[in-house]
């Protein structure tokens, strides 16, 4: 199956429901987005330690890869490229709205202020451990950059409610009685969905490499 093709597949299943697709479909385009948004950072307002202050690349990548499977099933293909377009445009506007943060803030006398969950960056490697496993040979730590990259992807295309629990367990750091508290849940009930949505994450995993066989 050809490049386009296989786009195109992946596309008409992710719209249609198809999570595992829609997580194989943001891994086709994980590297591209890394890059664009590495680059779209660097050049902010010629100021990269100051946007990085507000927004580092891998939340910008993270939110990016979130919102797109949110609003998936309102994208309508025109043509080749139109979605790689689509995800570089959510990635553009989520940097411009942490510079206007910025700007904000600069005018209120504020300087630093907070602009992502606090934790989240610096923990994917924890939840990776968790998830995938670990290891310290070359060929397990390629693995598991290998792995962090499907991670995201399934991640990003679980319900929104399991995400929202394994986000804030594993990258926050809330507690089952702090997420139960936030999110009006039963303790009972976010581990349930903690437990679920790493399983889930797990099998959208392995099958990350489905559309590559053969």
């Amino acid at each position: 199956m050809s490049a386009g093709n296989l786009e195109s597949e992946l596309l008409r299943r992710a719209v249609g429901g198809d999570r595992a697709s829609l997580a194989e479909l943001l891994l086709l385009h994980y590297d591209g987005l890394q890059r664009h948004v590495g680059r779209r950072i660097r050049a902010a307002d010629g100021a990269p330690a100051r946007t990085e202050r507000l927004l580092s690349a891998d939340d910008v990548l993270h939110q990016t890869l979130v919102r797109a499977a949110q609003r998936i099933s309102t994208f309508r293909p025109r043509q080749e490229g139109t979605f790689r377009a689509w995800l570089f445009t959510i990635a553009d506007n989520l940097i411009k709205d942490a510079e206007k943060r910025r700007r904000r803030e600069r005018r209120a006398g504020v300087e630093g202020g907070p602009g992502r969950p606090p934790g989240q960056s610096g923990s994917w490697a924890a939840l990776v451990e968790r998830i995938a496993g670990d290891g310290t040979t070359a060929s397990a730590k390629t693995q598991r950059r290998e792995n962090a990259r499907r991670l995201q992807a399934a991640l990003a295309a679980l319900p929104d409610d399991y995400r929202n629990v394994i986000e804030r367990y594993y990258l926050g750091h809330q507690s089952l009685d702090e997420i139960a508290q936030a999110t009006g849940a039963t303790k009972g009930s976010v581990r349930a969905m903690c437990y679920r949505g790493r399983k889930r994450l797990r099998e959208l995993m392995g099958r990350s490499s489905l559309y590559f066989s053969g």
